[in-house]
């Protein structure tokens, strides 16, 4: 067992990182044991929120640690997908109830509160974005936020911001969208 600084020093680098939010399995890679996650977890240190997604402190979870959280309940292989997409790559000014995540077909589908996890025929290696949270290019992200928004408003609305906003190109859009 490690001691609670040492526990510190070796998650602070990686919780810093991922907005304070990690996954057990990140937390024994680095070498600390069930037991200390256990004992950090106990004292109140921090925060489980759901299987596997441990919050190295006590308060609220920002929007982006909640697009990590998303990511982390879903799976090694999930991605952020549409307007959960988006905001990872920069979108302003619209807000999202539902974080929609991606994971390769033939994956196992894990709930995770708050996000819509679904399998795609879709998703290719080459199609996910790895700095930052996982998500998918920002292209295809445009497009399927615009399927799988609620009217057709709103997609040309997401559509537009993601040209106003200079995260992709009206061509690079088209070009996903075939």
């Amino acid at each position: 067992m490690t001691t609670r600084s040492q526990r510190a020093n070796l998650v602070h680098d990686l919780a810093e990182s991922q907005h304070g939010v990690v996954s057990r399995r990140q937390l024994l890679s680095l070498g600390l044991t069930r037991w200390d996650i256990r004992a950090e977890l106990r004292a109140g240190r921090w925060r489980q929120h759901h299987r596997q997604t441990i919050c190295v402190h006590t308060g609220r979870l920002s929007a982006t640690a909640l697009l990590w959280h998303a990511v982390i309940e879903a799976g090694s292989r999930a991605a952020l997908d549409g307007t959960g997409s988006l905001l990872a790559a920069g979108l302003t000014g619209f807000e999202i109830d539902v974080i929609r995540v991606s994971i390769p077909r033939g994956g196992k589908v894990l709930t995770s509160p708050g996000a819509d996890v679904r399998q795609t025929r879709r998703l290719r290696r080459d199609d996910i974005v790895r700095a930052g949270v996982p998500r998918v290019r920002t292209p295809i992200a445009a497009v399927r936020a615009g399927l799988w928004a609620r009217s057709d408003r709103q997609a040309a609305l997401l559509l537009t911001m993601t040209v106003q906003q200079r995260l992709a190109t009206a061509e690079q859009i088209a070009e996903a969208l075939l």
